[in-house]
């Protein structure tokens, strides 16, 4: 009875040599690209490694510096917006948060809230007076000690108490009768409505002899 076994046929020996030259060829090439990544790689990370470092350090010596000069010097107060707007009298006033509600000066801190939200008064703007309201709504007076809301300021009235925020200087000349006045309250300069009113307002008596109202 046959044999139906195949056998395979038997190479030559050059052509076994020609084979494992080649599988070696192969191979040696495999592991040279390895080779050259792995160098590659070497040669990369490092690199990137110190850039993100010193990123690192840069960030942090930052944050460092920063905590270091708001522990010597510490945090600076956090500062009033500023509110300036014009009042339906025309004057500088005080803008609520609803950027619509413009107050007087005098209103602010006056223990009565004006704006929607109570911000007129708020700590931050009433907590250290003067120094905590806006600079446009306060007036230093001649002594450098005393201050006035800015609205009081060139109203006829002597709230500094050396007329210093009635002089000429801050104000429009006088639009009344001018004289040297008996009261304290007064400046230099008295409404014509008061001349002839049989009151001495000028210590010359000439708000009621002179002065035509």
């Amino acid at each position: 009875m046959s044999s139906n076994r195949i056998y395979p046929s038997r190479f030559k020996r050059g052509d076994m040599a020609s084979v494992s030259s080649d599988i070696y060829s192969q191979l040696g090439s495999q592991i040279s690209l390895a080779d050259d990544k792995e160098g590659v790689c070497r040669n990369c990370c490092p690199r990137r490694c110190c850039l993100i470092t010193c990123i690192i350090l840069l960030i942090l010596g930052a944050l460092a510096a920063a905590l270091t000069c708001a522990i010597i010097f510490g945090i600076p107060p956090k500062q009033p917006i500023m509110r300036q707007c014009k009042t339906t009298s025309d004057s500088v006033g005080f803008l609520c948060d609803d950027r619509s509600t413009c107050i007087i000066s005098t209103q602010l801190c006056d223990g009565k809230v004006d704006c929607s939200n109570g911000e007129d008064e708020s700590e931050l703007y009433c907590g250290n007076l003067p120094d905590s309201l806006p600079k446009h709504l306060v007036f230093i007076c001649g002594n450098q000690k005393t201050w006035i809301y800015i609205d009081q300021k060139c109203d006829g009235k002597n709230h500094c108490g050396d007329c210093s925020d009635e002089s000429e200087l801050h104000c429009p000349a006088c639009s009344g009768w001018k004289c040297s006045t008996v009261f304290f309250n007064d400046c230099d300069c008295i409404p014509k409505s008061r001349c002839k009113n049989n009151i001495q307002n000028c210590s010359d008596w000439s708000d009621e002899n002179t002065c035509n109202n």
